[in-house]
């Protein structure tokens, strides 16, 4: 069901409008000023914004502005008493998709809504459609880490990628679950087809379920066209549910039938689909917690539960921080000529902990290449809030803490010793890479 919002100072216009609507079968919401409305826009995620042009404070133009800077993509119509030719033009340059003139006839502004919704519908189809196509080399290889947490979970990604059978990923946001699953399908038989993605939080129950299991025409008002949804998108390939956790248990119910049956039915249709799809789902929540509880249905949490995979926080693999920097540098700043860092820029950005994970490392080095002035990052490029975070301290003797990093520097010592200084046989020796044992050295100072 299209989501309405109605912006108009004049109560009386604003009342009748919104009765119009409820009585054409829109879900409507109504705000008195452009304040109000703008408040409302931001925290709705409406179809259509229909809005007075001219009102105290904010105006219908000051709103659609203030929109378009937050990306939020509702269709846009401008009704005013005063039209011209300069205020439709500058509307329509601003992003709205109509504009209309009171006083309106009844029939033209519900043709105008109703195409409006259709075309945002369509638009946003498109746009998830887009985002489903499969990125080139999208398997493990991409998932950069040599640590021991990142090596288990290439192993883990190899296995369930070989045989079928829904995965369950699970880790703070930031860590890459999207990632980990685009590797499963290129490792797996359905490479060849779809990797469909779709994030559950971003949309309402009632949209949610439409992109789904899709709609017959006329299931609902605006539906002029019959549609499939995701899941019949991805036959033959996989289905990536993004933060499952988010979704409401009738939904759940309703996918659960999915993944068992292999079947979907589509809103407003009797008979079923067979599809033949992969489910992998992934969430930043304790789902086993929230079946405790009663927020997430059990019997889904177990059938998602058939493999599992969890990325660990970049904190739990710090060794990694090096290569990662390296291959962001890679990719933006090759480009621009940025093609390393300074000592001192190392020294703030590898003992940083990351708490938004690899995501926040990947936008930091993002916007430091942006800002670079010469080949390499230095101390100036970086966050004042980054550069103003304190270096732990070595660790105090005495503690567990202290005799690992002895042990540890014990061990890369009397290995470069054994094997006469060669960093490449010892890193054999010690089943690491030679870039991962260069890293320990300088870390323990032990020169080369």
């Amino acid at each position: 069901m299209p989501r309405i919002l109605v912006i108009d100072d004049d109560e009386a216009v604003r009342q009748s409008t919104e009765r119009m609507l409820r009585a054409a079968g829109f879900t409507v919401h109504a705000a008195a000023s452009g304040e109000d409305g703008l408040t409302l826009a931001r925290a709705g995620g409406f179809d259509v914004i229909l809005s007075d042009m001219r009102m105290p404070g904010l105006s219908g133009l000051d709103v659609l502005r203030s929109l378009r800077d937050l990306q939020i993509d509702s269709a846009f119509i401008i009704m005013t008493g005063f039209g011209t030719v300069e205020t439709a033009v500058e509307s329509m340059k601003l992003g709205a998709v109509d504009f209309v003139q009171k006083p309106f006839f009844r029939e033209e502004l519900l043709a105008r809504i109703r195409a409006a919704a259709e075309r945002r519908q369509l638009a946003r189809q498109v746009e998830l459609l887009q985002r489903h196509v499969v990125r080139p080399m999208a398997g493990v290889e991409t998932l950069v880490g040599e640590s021991e947490p990142m090596m288990r979970v290439k192993e883990l990604i190899r296995r369930a990628a070989a045989v079928p059978g829904t995965v369950l990923i699970t880790g703070e946001t930031g860590t890459g679950k999207e990632l980990a699953a685009r590797a499963i399908h290129e490792a797996s038989p359905r490479a060849s087809r779809a990797f469909v993605a779709l994030n559950c939080a971003a949309l309402t129950e009632s949209l949610l379920e439409t992109e789904l299991f899709g709609h017959a025409r006329g299931a609902f008002t605006g539906a002029a066209t019959a549609r499939p949804g995701l899941v019949e998108h991805a036959t033959g390939g996989t289905l990536f549910l993004d933060e499952i956790g988010t979704m409401s248990k009738p939904l759940q119910a309703k996918l659960l039938r999915a993944i068992e049956s292999g079947e979907v039915r589509r809103i407003g249709e009797n008979e079923s689909r067979r599809v033949d799809v992969r489910f992998v789902a992934a969430t930043n929540i304790n789902l086993e917690k929230s079946t405790a509880e009663g927020d997430f249905r059990s019997d889904l949490y177990y059938r998602l539960n058939l493999h599992r995979v969890h990325m660990p926080p970049l904190r739990d693999h710090p060794e990694d921080i090096r290569l990662l920097i390296e291959h962001f540098l890679g990719r933006y700043g090759a480009e621009v000529g940025v093609r390393g860092c300074r000592d001192a820029a190392w020294a703030i950005l590898l003992p940083y902990r990351y708490p938004g994970n690899v995501r926040e490392l990947e936008h930091l080095v993002q916007r430091a290449v942006a800002v670079a002035r010469g080949p390499q990052l230095e101390v100036e490029d970086l966050p004042e809030s980054l550069v103003a975070q304190p270096v732990p301290p070595a660790p105090v003797e005495g503690t567990v803490a202290a005799a690992r990093q002895r042990a540890e520097r014990e061990m890369i010592a009397s290995t470069l010793a054994k094997h006469h200084g060669e960093i490449s046989a010892a890193a054999r020796d010690l089943n690491i890479s030679r870039t991962t044992m260069w890293r320990l050295m300088k870390r323990h100072g032990l020169s080369e």
